[in-house]
């Protein structure tokens, strides 16, 4: 006994350790992630960057990146590229394209369209104005004494394609117009408020990145009405007409032919066609390739670099890089905290183990419960697309957010009532106690459970302000983005937060209270509840996108909010599957499943509602014009 005695403290002291050579490693693994991804971003010196605040005319602030080259002075002027995200982004989605245009030697300015990012959000009847904020862009790209103002492009992502048209509206009126070259990446020449700008762009050089699979955009109809997919767009009147200068289709005799400079003059038209849908474009190498050739065309570039020779790809990496480390530092971080005196009631005495399945029964109710609750998860998730989408309020001005909150009350008010009914047709019956598993817990707890969840969620934001401030950069991968955000984010975050809580902490505790038991053995079990947690969005994803190779067409396309519904999928499934992991880690130290549920629903909100559109005074516009 006395050596059973002698062994638990060095236990506990050998966890200790490893927990805080962990939270030490997060650190390390967030702060080479900022330091390699800031070099890369700066073509390691050769490219300043940093962050700018303009005035559009509007009176709106519009936040921009401004990536410098060193060779780009008063004496050797540089072209200019004005890169654009698309609705629901912000301008650090573009950074693929920006950081080749850059350390080619153009010179790049990254703008957040008006209520995205850290530009300005603004009422819906001020929404468009001044191209969505864009044209303080253009105006400055004019204004810089190192910019050549006859080699000025402009390239937007879906909507900021459209925020491109728009600017070309307002540049034809200037007496001496700036904008030369327009590229569209999987958008069109009509803007978000339907205006068919398509003679607007006169002797400029204009080209499309028209993705075979695109979800919104190069969906027309025949002769007979029926639906042409995107894929077939090259064969269509619209695509020769662009190609001919909008004087009509009846000279172009055959299909549009993909990658083709169709020439008048100086000026030329091209349509490239990737195989990739929507929100790829802006995560594709043969993408970025087609913008870097049609710019050096266009404009030439200073530096030109073999359109293949890219570098993106391993800021994406160290980017991802930081995203793991945050995740690390979160987990890694209430361990540690756990030993101080004020937060160790936290800590359960022993590790937590998992429930013995003790019959058919038992095994009957863990299986259909998680078959139950993936079905009514992408039931709900349809019924929330249909009829939440767009539904925003002056409360609720994001209308992202609210969709997905919504949904998740919805699966956690479901998942509450498959727990509830197991518990008094099963659980109760056959041993299972709320308290020994940690369902119950004392209001001392509870209020400490909360401070170690802001204080874990606060410095990891601290972090990632850190990135931003001193290097530019921020944690991510594709569509799964943690960027910094400012204080009026921070308001709204606050407003959502009771949607993603009720469900990321019901979730916690199904996860970990109810099914972490003996099915699956120790490490599958948590897999399997990981799996089933994001079945329901992986079935509607698949049933979505499931003949779009061999049709082109989507399942359900009639209305925006069909067509966007497997997108807004793409990072939920992610933070579906992974949660399940960061509860259980948790969980098992602890015997408490609030104070990770907690920490997710924290991060996730914020995840979301930075990296979205917010509209003032509702999104009544965005149901009407997008």
């Amino acid at each position: 006994m006395e050596e059973k005695r002698k062994q638990a403290p060095n236990r506990g002291a050998v966890r200790a350790s490893r927990a805080k050579w962990v939270l030490v490693l997060s650190l390390c693994l967030c702060l080479v992630s900022m330091m390699v991804s800031s070099a890369i971003q700066s073509s390691f010196g050769n490219v300043e960057v940093k962050e700018l605040k303009l005035m559009d005319s509007s009176g709106y602030a519009v936040s921009t990146l401004l990536y410098k080259p060193n060779s780009a002075s008063a004496e050797n002027k540089a072209p200019c590229i004005i890169t654009i995200e698309g609705w629901y982004n912000n301008k650090e989605m573009q950074d693929l394209y920006s950081v080749e245009y850059a350390r080619r030697g153009y010179v790049v300015l990254a703008v957040d369209m008006h209520g995205h990012g850290d530009t300005d959000s603004t009422g819906a009847q001020d929404l468009y104005t001044s191209a969505v904020g864009v044209d303080a862009a253009v105006q400055l790209a004019g204004s810089l004494p190192y910019v050549d103002t006859q080699r000025i492009g402009i390239t937007g992502h879906s909507s900021g394609g459209a925020a491109s048209d728009m600017a070309v509206a307002i540049d034809n009126e200037r007496e001496q117009p700036l904008i030369s070259a327009v590229l569209f990446q999987a958008s069109t020449w009509v803007d978000d408020l339907g205006q068919d700008h398509s003679a607007d762009f006169g002797t400029r050089s204009v080209g499309i990145i028209a993705d075979l699979y695109d979800e919104f955009f190069f969906w027309t109809e025949d002769a007979q009405g029926n639906t042409v997919p995107p894929k077939d767009f090259l064969t269509t009147d619209d695509a020769k007409n662009f190609v001919n200068f909008n004087n009509g289709a009846q000279d172009i005799a055959q299909d549009v032919q993909p990658g083709q400079y169709y020439e008048d003059g100086d000026a030329f038209r091209v349509i490239y066609q990737p195989a990739c849908t929507h929100p790829w474009v802006h995560f594709s190498a043969e993408s970025v390739g087609y913008g870097i050739e049609f710019f050096e065309k266009a404009l030439g570039a200073p530096n030109p670099i073999a359109a293949t020779s890219q570098v993106w790809q391993w800021k994406t990496a160290f980017n991802f890089l930081g995203l793991v480390g945050i995740v690390m530092f979160l987990l890694s971080f209430v361990t540690v905290a756990l030993d101080v005196p004020y937060f160790s009631v936290l800590r359960a005495q022993e590790e937590v183990q998992p429930a013995q399945v003790k019959d058919g029964a038992g095994k009957a109710w863990f299986w259909v419960s998680l078959v139950a609750c993936a079905v009514f998860s992408m039931l709900s998730y349809m019924w929330a697309i249909q009829n939440v989408y767009s539904k925003t309020t002056t409360f609720f001005v994001q209308t992202g957010p609210l969709t997905m909150g919504v949904w998740c009350v919805l699966s956690g008010v479901f998942a509450l009532i498959v727990l509830a009914a197991y518990y008094f047709f099963y659980g109760k019956k056959n041993g299972f106690s709320l308290a020994e598993r940690g369902v119950t817990i004392s209001g001392k707890k509870l209020w400490r459970t909360l401070v170690l969840a802001a204080l874990a969620c606060g410095l990891a934001f601290l972090i990632l302000f850190f990135a931003d401030y001193f290097f530019k950069t921020d944690f991510r991968l594709w569509v799964l983005t943690m960027k910094a955000f400012e204080a009026d984010k921070v308001v709204i975050g606050l407003r959502y937060l009771p949607l993603f809580l009720f469900f990321y902490v019901v979730n916690s505790v199904a996860v970990n209270c109810f099914n972490y038991n003996t099915i699956g053995g120790r490490k599958g079990n948590v897999v399997i509840l990981g799996l089933f947690n994001a079945l329901g969005a992986i079935a509607f994803v698949v049933a979505q996108y499931g003949g779009v190779i061999s049709s082109g067409m989507l399942r359900w396309y009639s209305t925006e909010g069909w067509r966007i519904s497997g997108i807004w999928l793409y990072p939920a499934i992610v933070y579906l599957f992974v949660t399940p992991f960061m509860t259980r880690y948790i969980y098992k130290k602890t015997r408490n499943p609030y104070l990770c549920g907690i920490i997710n629903a924290i991060i996730i909100t914020m995840l979301c509602v930075a990296n979205t559109t917010t509209v003032l005074g509702g999104g009544a516009v965005v149901a009407a014009n997008y």
